[in-house]
């Protein structure tokens, strides 16, 4: 599915996306994104200037890391796709000063080469795996504008029984439910997550494309993983 269609996808879903979004998941992505938030923490340092939040949505990220970082003078760069995420974005961040929104394609970022110390990401990698580019000419294109990339994804557990009711899970809870919610992407939503790399693979992937230490810690069974990448 080109990004494009995913980003209107995103477009139509962006002022209810936080609602269905922990309401499908039960609430564990809340968990979840605030591991990733203090793994980000844990890298930022006092001379953290920049950091770029990839296919930000609205902003959860971003704006977390801004409240609880004790480094008052980060700025992040909210990047995604999609104008309508960004827009509720701007509305959840209204009150601070130090988060920038910008709507863009991460194939060709307009960032010089390792302007930002830390890059995340959450839930964003699935979409570039099945975007119109080779998966590996977006992080190529992460890794030459960031020194450090945290990424939370979803992920394929190696017990048998877990997978089983897993996907068992997904197949409800997206397939079926999700068809009252957003039937117009439902079906490729399910298909992302599915073709997804497991986390051993990413890591693979990752170092291929120049990150030299690549740490993943898995959630839940391996059901998803966070990506700490580094040079």
């Amino acid at each position: 599915m080109e990004l494009k269609k995913i980003s209107k996808a995103f477009d139509i879903l962006a002022k209810a996306y936080d609602l269905i979004s922990y309401t499908m998941s039960l609430g564990i992505t809340i968990y979840w994104r605030k591991k990733l938030i203090d793994e980000s923490i844990n890298k930022i340092t006092p001379n953290t200037k920049y950091i770029i939040d990839l296919c930000s949505g609205t902003g959860d990220i971003a704006i977390g890391i801004i409240k609880k970082s004790q480094n008052t003078n980060i700025n992040i760069i909210a990047f995604d796709a999609s104008f309508g995420m960004l827009k509720i974005l701007k509305q959840k961040s209204k009150n601070i000063n130090n988060i920038f929104p910008i709507l863009g394609d991460i194939s060709q970022m307009p960032f010089k080469n390792k302007s930002f110390q830390i890059s995340t990401m959450s839930f964003g990698a699935r979409s570039l795996f099945e975007g119109e580019k080779d998966f590996k000419e977006y992080l190529k294109e992460i890794y030459r504008t960031s020194s450090n990339l945290i990424n939370l994804e979803t992920s394929h557990p190696k017990n048998p029984i877990i997978r089983i009711l897993y996907y068992s899970y997904l197949y409800l809870i997206i397939i079926i439910l999700g068809s009252i919610f957003f039937p117009h992407y439902n079906k490729e939503y399910y298909k992302t997550i599915m073709n997804f790399p497991n986390q051993e693979k990413l890591t693979n992937i990752l170092k291929e494309i120049g990150y030299k230490h690549v740490v993943a810690k898995s959630l839940l069974w391996g059901t998803a993983a966070i990506h700490i990448a580094h040079e």
